[in-house]
């Protein structure tokens, strides 16, 4: 039978994919603009921002809360992460939109854009590897 319980999960394996695949595009084409002329990471970006926010609101509604102190205070330090993690991507995401808007200064809202792409590279990796912590250590506990 299906469980709600499971929705967080299934989801959250996007913004972790999308992001660090969109950081890889962001950098080719930031480094080797005349052979990567499309933009993808850019196009990725949107996905993972849309992705993350979808999977931090399923982890805050459906995923249970754990009763023993040690998990709950990983869960908190997980659904910090995530937090940080949706806030890069929209921060990253406003300056790639910026600079559609602001042409005069496209160059550089791109690479503020792609600071905060990197840093939430970093945290999506991060807050994956809280969440695995998470899973394995309660599922060796049952």
């Amino acid at each position: 039978m299906f469980d709600t319980a499971h929705i967080h999960p299934m989801l959250v394996h996007f913004p972790i994919a999308l992001t660090l695949l969109g950081v890889l595009f962001a950098a080719l084409r930031l480094f080797k603009p005349n052979k990567f002329a499309y933009p993808c990471g850019e196009y990725i970006l949107y996905f993972a921002t849309l992705s993350a926010i979808l999977a931090a609101i399923a982890g805050g509604i459906f995923t249970p809360n754990f009763t023993e102190p040690v998990l709950a205070q990983a869960k908190n330090i997980h659904s910090t992460f995530a937090g940080v993690t949706v806030t890069f991507l929209c921060i990253a995401s406003a300056f790639y939109l910026a600079k559609h808007l602001l042409k005069k200064y496209a160059e550089k809202l791109h690479k503020f854009g792609f600071l905060f792409y990197i840093l939430a590279a970093f945290s999506v990796a991060a807050t994956g590897f809280l969440g695995g912590v998470l899973v394995y250590n309660d599922l060796l506990k049952m």
